[in-house]
Order: C-alpha cells, then structure tokens, then sequence
C-alpha cells in the first residue's frame, strides 16, 4: 500500500523513514534537512558534543543572491539560511504593546483608511500594534510555532518578503472595503501559515484540542472568516482573508519553483 510524505503528500509504495523523527518521506524530502526534521537540532548537538561526525548535511550549490527575486536561484530551499526573523518580530511586537501606553502614540501609527495618503508608514506600522494583551499572546503564539518552521523552509529573506507582503496586501484588502482603523500581525501571520499550509500541507497542528493536518486547518479559518464576514464583530476579516490569499500565492510559488523560473 502507498504511503503519503508528511510534507507533499507524494504517495509511494517504499517511502523513507527518517531515523531521527520516525516520520515517513517520499524520495526528494528523505534527507533530514528537507523536512525540517525535529531530530536534526538534537543531532547537531550530539555531534559537537561527542566531536564525532554523527551525520554530514548533502550540500547544496551556494548562491549568494538568496533572496526569492533572484532569477538565477533553481530554488528557494537552494541556501536555507534562517537568521530566527520571525523571533525578532515577536519581541518587536511585544515591545511596541508596551510602547502603546504612551499617550497618542497608538492613533499616530495605527492605519486610518481615510489618512492613508498622508501617513503612508501606517501601512507598516500598524502591523505591529495590538488592541490588547489576549489580541498579541494569540498573534504571538501562531508565529511562535509557525514562523520559524516556514523561515527554516525558505531562508528569513523569502519570510520577511511573505510576511510583509502578506501584512500590506493585508492592509489594501481591508480599506478596499471598509473605512474603519486597523491595526494587527493577523494578517500578515495568516499569510505566514497559508504559505506554510501549501508548502508543507501533510504537516499536523492542534485546533483547539483537536489534531488535524495544516492544510485542513487553513479550510477552516478561511471558511470561519467568510462567514464571519459582514458581521460586525470588529474582527478585520477582509484583512485575514487577504493576508491568506497572498500567502497562498506565495507559498504555489516556492513549491513549483523547481519547476520553472520565478517572474
């Protein structure tokens, strides 16, 4: 009986089981460092504590040029470099929740969609404010668990472009159909995990209590936030769904790109 890899859902008759997670890949997410093995840290440290080479990583050509505009790159996993960005947002964003009780400093960067011409920088900043304490914890724990599995899959210079790229076409989404301020990562954070859904849509993630695979998940915020939509529960839902979709986008772009060339 085939059996489908944890991260593309490739089914094959004899798949690999990698020997430090136990998890099981098809032939192209075999090696550890494909399928961002749990086990490989554990194995790192091992290995510079024994000073016993344990495992040697397959190496890659080396581009310099990493970044996902980089036409000659075969590949956005050709130089997984991963520099913990989205550690950095999570205490920027926390150090910014502090920073909102001076007064006027939230109404300074939240974004207003009437003033958008004049303040030009809310569009970024308002990424980075919250409405309160249980709005950033949830924020923050989404990019805690998803943000550095994504960064490790497609190096921190392609994260910090889904991330952005997310949270402004979150923004755009948002004033296309409502005049109300905004502010919050949300946006940006579900393009964080939409992109992580289909690069990675066999991995399994907790809903609540409930196990289910990433890509399941994604279905289910998107239909939560199109039938919330309209209902007035100040929830930014056009913005979600925006961030989601270019995440989406984002994320077919990094999985067929060794397929064919990017733009």
């Amino acid at each position: 009986m085939a059996i489908a890899c944890e991260i593309c859902g490739k089914k094959e008759i004899l798949p690999y089981k990698c020997k430090f997670c136990g998890s099981t890949f098809c032939s192209e997410h075999r090696l550890p460092e494909h399928h961002y093995c749990p086990g490989l840290d554990r194995l790192k440290t091992l290995t510079r504590d024994s000073q016993q080479i344990i495992y040697q990583p397959v190496q890659e050509p080396v581009n310099r040029s990493t970044g996902f505009f980089n036409r000659r790159s075969s590949s956005p996993y050709a130089v997984p470099i991963s520099r913990n960005y989205s550690l950095y947002i999570i205490v920027v964003c926390i150090l910014v929740f502090f920073l909102q009780i001076i007064p006027y400093f939230t109404q300074f960067f939240v974004l207003i969609p009437q003033l958008v011409v004049q303040r030009p920088w809310t569009i970024i900043t308002s990424m980075f404010l919250h409405a309160n304490l249980s709005h950033l914890f949830f924020n923050m724990m989404v990019l805690f668990f998803f943000g550095p599995i994504l960064e490790k899959k497609i190096n921190s210079i392609n994260f910090l472009i889904v991330y952005f790229g997310a949270g402004i076409f979150a923004c755009i989404g948002h004033m296309v159909v409502s005049s109300s301020p905004v502010l919050g990562a949300s946006g940006a954070i579900y393009g964080i995990f939409a992109c992580l859904a289909i690069i990675m849509p066999q991995l399994r993630v907790f809903v609540l209590i409930f196990p289910m695979k990433i890509i399941h998940a994604l279905a289910l915020f998107a239909f939560f936030d199109i039938v919330m939509y309209g209902s007035g529960d100040m929830i930014a839902h056009a913005a979600h769904l925006s961030g989601l979709l270019f995440g989406i986008f984002m994320g077919y772009r990094f999985k067929n790109v060794k397929h064919k060339q990017i733009w």
